[in-house]
């Protein structure tokens, strides 16, 4: 990968309403087109469709998501390739909002048209707070309040394990996230998941918190990095996390002070290898 010096996204052509898109998690879906979920709006999937040469996106189109039940605050996106059938992972940030508590791992069966059919998977906070005590407390306070905040997604296709990336709460110099094994060929509940794996990694040169913004496993992972709360001022990152590596190696790639950058995903064109970047003020950019 190339250097790249304060990237800045190119803003979407198009919107969600009247909003731009707060675009989180992103996946390959086609040979053009990328899907990408937006926190605000649980109710859908949004299709990126690029043009020849996957540089510019040309349009935006919405999949309606079927019985996702109550899912609040999308963050995390995956794929996995099963019994040659495509299937999604969106995840909440399983985070304490107001009045709300976000949950919600859903399970999507991906097509090329119409909308898509989503199922559930009931009670999986609560699973996965009573087996990582550790996230207890944190569960119970806002994000910005050290409190839990789960971003990143990825499956590791080797270990057919879950990866949930913490944004919060965060150590500084260090990022963690969580390995659940999952049995594939079971029902989409929590009797379908192993015993979780808390896994740590340093930061080289980190001066304040930063916390896990996507994943992508693609190897070794593929990282962003960003301020753990609102209010800090963390840089933005990319990086590699090495398989039974101990510290995430930074990639020399940074970016604007204006971007916001949520969702990643490395891929192929050309015989080139390239990585998507998603933001969150409704943009993105191909590196």
């Amino acid at each position: 990968m190339a250097k790249r010096k304060n990237v800045k996204p190119t803003p979407f052509r198009d919107r969600n309403g009247e909003n731009p898109f707060n675009a989180s998690g992103v996946v390959r879906t086609g040979s053009r087109c990328f899907t990408f979920v937006d926190n605000k709006d649980p109710t859908a999937l949004f299709e990126m469709t690029f043009d020849a040469d996957l540089d510019t996106v040309e349009r935006i189109r919405r999949r309606h998501l079927l019985g996702a039940g109550d899912l609040g605050d999308p963050e995390g996106l995956t794929r996995i390739d099963h019994d040659g059938e495509t299937l999604l992972v969106v995840a909440s940030s399983l985070s304490v909002e107001r009045n709300r508590v976000n949950d919600g791992l859903v399970r999507v069966r991906y097509r090329p048209d119409g909308d898509l059919p989503a199922e559930p998977m009931a009670g999986f906070r609560a699973w996965l707070l009573g087996h990582v005590p550790a996230l207890a407390a944190p569960g119970r306070r806002k994000p910005d309040d050290d409190g839990l905040n789960v971003e990143g997604l990825a499956f590791d296709a080797g270990t057919s394990a879950l990866l949930f990336g913490l944004r919060g709460p965060a150590v500084t110099g260090q990022v963690t996230l969580i390995h659940v094994p999952v049995d594939l060929t079971g029902e989409w509940t929590t009797d379908s998941l192993g015993a979780p794996t808390v896994r740590s990694a340093r930061i080289p040169r980190s001066a304040a918190a930063q916390g896990i913004r996507d994943l992508d496993c693609d190897g070794d992972l593929l990282v962003l990095l960003g301020r753990s709360a609102s209010h800090d001022d963390a840089p933005f990152r990319l990086g590699t996390w090495p398989r039974g590596g101990d510290t995430v190696r930074l990639l020399d790639i940074t970016f604007h002070r204006t971007a916001k950058p949520e969702g990643v995903t490395a891929f192929s064109a050309g015989g080139e290898r390239k990585i998507l970047v998603v933001d969150d003020n409704g943009g993105y950019a191909v590196l």
